[in-house]
């Protein structure tokens, strides 16, 4: 019993920690990449590759949300129009596993 006690515990302060959409936004990019694929075809990629949705923002950008097992987000993409291209600002709250999204972004070569 305590146990289960303390490891509820320590999973509720561990989640008081996560980061939230509007804090990870709120910060300055960890990377910032630029892309000769439209705006659409860069968050359809990475909303495709992470199984989720695009957001389209006020301020024109389609935001892509990568969040772990708990909801918290992990990662945060924001894609604006840029020419004819987009520019990506890429978000690191904390480290995940997996690298699919360098495709989109002209990192690794597509599959």
């Amino acid at each position: 019993m305590k146990k289960g006690v303390l490891l509820a515990l320590l999973a509720g302060q561990a989640l008081a920690g996560c980061a939230s959409t509007q804090k990870v936004l709120a910060t300055s990019p960890t990377e910032v990449f630029h892309s000769t694929k439209s705006q659409n075809e860069v968050a359809f990629c990475l909303a495709n590759k992470n199984n989720t949705s695009p957001l389209d923002r006020d301020d024109g950008s389609k935001t892509v949300l990568i969040k772990n097992g708990y909801g918290a987000v992990s990662l945060a993409f924001s894609v604006y129009k840029d020419g004819d291209g987009s520019r990506i600002e890429y978000r690191k709250a904390f480290g995940t596993i997996g690298g699919a999204w360098k495709q989109c972004v002209g990192l690794k070569e597509e599959k």
